[in-house]
């Protein structure tokens, strides 16, 4: 079980050969017929300003790189395999990223698991539909970025082919039933062979999207995945045992967070530490945390602990989106979230029950079913409560040039820029 740091100078080839040398897989990772490489492309949404897209999504130029090497060296088939988040088309996020050119030309093959086959599986009393390029391949690689995580703590290794490898069903069933035990069973039953970990440009605070970008030049590289993403939350200055997923890993006998029992090749763990790194807030205190970012301190409640990625986006990106067009004007509100949120006695203006774990309530405030509910009808609602007529305007000013330009960016989140 060995685990290799490596400082990114730039050179994408040299350095995915450096991880192969490192952790001794040259001899063995070129005789496999079929590998899959599955990114963290799915959370990226298409109109984030640069930087943040940069930070948030594995760097394309790496993957790359990756099945390059691969293909030239003998291996049959390299598949590029990715789901994504509710609202984005991974097709979407390939072409973006120039990908649904480059890949074919180097051999390689494109994959969207989301209009792909599935297969029903058990995973600790649980039936999700897992994706079945994996269990068709010979070998996976797992290629996350290093982010934080509001409600995961971390999004490293185990997250990212946990969840990535589900529909979109099964990804709201497993927040339901339990996220850090699913995580930790289904990145056990998937085992890649091999983790990298994109920390060329990492993600801090308000992970997993809505943090800030941190020039890190990192890759984290091994052959087990929890105990990867262990090395990668101790250089995060986060401690791997209170991450849960990584726990409960730990102590069913697959990887270790014990930093003490990891062999650790390459750079010196102590040297790659950033001793700074923004750690996401408890998600207790994530509408505080929210409200400041957004530049709309103190008009905006959230209820509930025990909610999915899908309401957050639904509702809080909604709000982000407006909030930098109409520079943070809007009336207050409340969201009630989850299966553990209930509508408080003292409600700032609005009240929102989000998705349908929150059917208890509906008759308590305005109710957006769905799981997730829709984000395009939760924006309508918003502009017509909360914003005052001239705000109106210029959200919606706002929306209708991005839409018109070509590259559909959405305006820069400059309320979270200044938060430190």
């Amino acid at each position: 079980m060995a685990v290799g740091i490596f400082r990114f100078r730039g050179f994408y080839e040299e350095s995915v050969w450096d991880i192969f040398k490192t952790l001794d897989l040259e001899d063995k990772i070129f005789n496999y017929d079929t590998i899959v490489i599955k990114p963290n492309f799915g959370s990226l949404h298409l109109g984030y300003p640069a930087p943040i897209q940069e930070s948030i999504a594995t760097d394309p130029k790496l993957v790359t790189a990756l099945v390059k090497i691969l293909k030239n060296n003998g291996v049959g088939r390299v598949i590029v395999a990715e789901s994504g988040m509710y609202g984005v088309k991974v097709d979407r996020v390939y072409e973006a990223f120039g990908l649904t050119k480059s890949i074919p030309e180097i051999g390689g093959e494109l994959y969207n698991i989301d209009t792909g086959e599935f297969e029903k599986v058990e995973i600790g009393g649980v039936e999700v539909n897992l994706s079945k390029v994996f269990s068709d391949c010979d070998f996976i690689i797992n290629v996350p970025s290093m982010k934080t995580h509001i409600l995961c703590t971390v999004s490293l290794g185990a997250k990212n082919i946990a969840v990535g490898s589900i529909d979109f069903e099964s990804k709201a069933k497993i927040h339901r039933e339990g996220i850090h035990r699913l995580i930790a069973l289904l990145a056990q039953k998937l085992n890649p062979g091999l983790t990298i970990i994109d920390g060329i440009v990492s993600h801090e605070f308000l992970g997993p999207t809505w943090g800030l970008p941190r020039k890190t030049n990192l890759l984290i590289a091994g052959d087990n995945v929890i105990s990867t993403d262990s090395v990668a939350a101790t250089i995060m200055t986060i401690n791997p045992r209170e991450v849960e997923h990584l726990r409960i890993a730990s102590e069913q006998g697959f990887g270790e967070v014990d930093i003490e029992k990891i062999e650790i090749r390459g750079e010196k763990l102590e040297n790659a530490i950033v001793p700074d790194f923004k750690h996401c807030c408890r998600i207790e205190e994530a509408g505080e945390y929210y409200s400041r970012a957004m530049g709309i301190d103190g008009k905006m409640e959230i209820c509930g602990t025990d909610y999915c990625s899908g309401c957050l986006n639904a509702t809080v990106g909604i709000v982000w989106v407006v909030t930098n067009y109409t520079e943070g004007e809007t009336e207050p509100f409340t969201l009630v979230m989850g299966t553990d949120g209930e509508v408080p006695k003292n409600t700032r203006g609005k009240v929102y029950i989000v998705g349908n774990c929150q059917a208890k309530n509906k008759e308590k405030g305005v109710f957006l079913p769905g799981c997730p509910p829709s984000g395009q009808d939760f924006y309508k609602i918003f502009l017509d409560q909360c914003l005052s007529e001239e705000a109106r305007r210029k959200a919606i000013e706002g929306q209708e040039k991005r839409k018109a330009s070509k590259e559909r960016r959405l305006p820069p989140m400059k309320h979270t820029l200044k938060y430190y």
